[in-house]
């Protein structure tokens, strides 16, 4: 019975944020890195959203290709896969096994290693920058892409939170929202290109265990995106970045107590 509410958990969240990324500013990975972290550890839960990120991308960027614009996606992605190459080494050494701090919550000693507790701080920042409005209107130039693609790539290849970062970069920049999103698109592929390989030298016999998971959450993930673009809006449904921000601190805040 466990088994199969964590099927229908992953399936819903696979399908409704991949519906959402068309139109809402917030991607497939936010939501459901969160949602695997709470069924398997977390090296092992972000690689296995980065999996279902670059095959929703894929699907994705066949569907808008046609939007993308080439010289932002030069100017931004050169350094992002340089970041994500540097960020998925970081997360490699750092792996699972390196304890911090212990917490004494409810059931005793609750160990939180160095991954966790990143991700976790991570996960909070983001729900923070949902929570304050003010912080939204900071803008960026156009000869700031390269440095907003390097940190981009690199906490896109750190903990998968890459999408916050390229969005604070590109949504001031003057693109239509059908271009923004081609290019967001592309440059999401060009990081899980990079950090996926350097995930799996360290996780690929975990990753069979968990393919159940990771393929109905790709299957319905597609299924969202293909209706995503069908229905796609020009406007942004802020209600819901609310209960995102909400989970992901909520989220967050368990890895930093050994909860999740």
């Amino acid at each position: 019975m466990e088994e199969i509410l964590i099927w229908i958990m992953v399936c819903t969240v696979s399908f409704s944020a991949a519906l959402l990324t068309f139109f809402s500013g917030f991607g497939l990975g936010t939501l459901l890195l969160p949602v695997f972290s709470l069924i398997m550890p977390i090296q092992l839960a972000v690689l296995s959203t980065a999996l279902v990120h670059i095959s929703n991308n894929a699907i994705k960027f066949v569907l808008i290709r046609h939007f993308i614009d080439k010289r932002v996606l030069l100017s931004f992605g050169i350094t992002a896969v340089f970041g994500a190459l540097i960020g998925a080494s970081f997360q490699k050494l750092m792996g699972e096994e390196m304890v911090i701090y212990n917490t004494c919550i409810f059931l005793g000693a609750m160990p939180v290693t160095l991954l966790a507790f990143i991700v976790g701080l991570l996960m909070i920042l983001f729900a923070i920058l949902d929570f304050l409005p003010l912080l939204k209107k900071i803008s960026f130039g156009k000869i700031h892409f390269p440095v907003g693609g390097f940190l981009s790539g690199f906490f896109g290849g750190l903990s998968g939170h890459q999408g916050a970062l390229r969005a604070a970069f590109l949504s001031k920049s003057g693109l239509k929202a059908e271009v923004f999103i081609a290019t967001s698109v592309c440059m999401s592929l060009l990081i899980d290109a990079v950090r996926i390989p350097i995930y799996l030298s360290a996780e690929t016999n975990s990753i069979i265990d968990n393919k159940l998971n990771i393929i109905l959450a790709c299957f319905f993930a597609f299924i969202g995106s293909y209706l995503g673009k069908r229905i796609f809006v020009k406007r942004k449904v802020k209600n819901i970045r609310w209960v995102v921000a909400f989970f992901l601190f909520t989220i967050g805040i368990g890895m930093l107590t050994g909860l999740v």
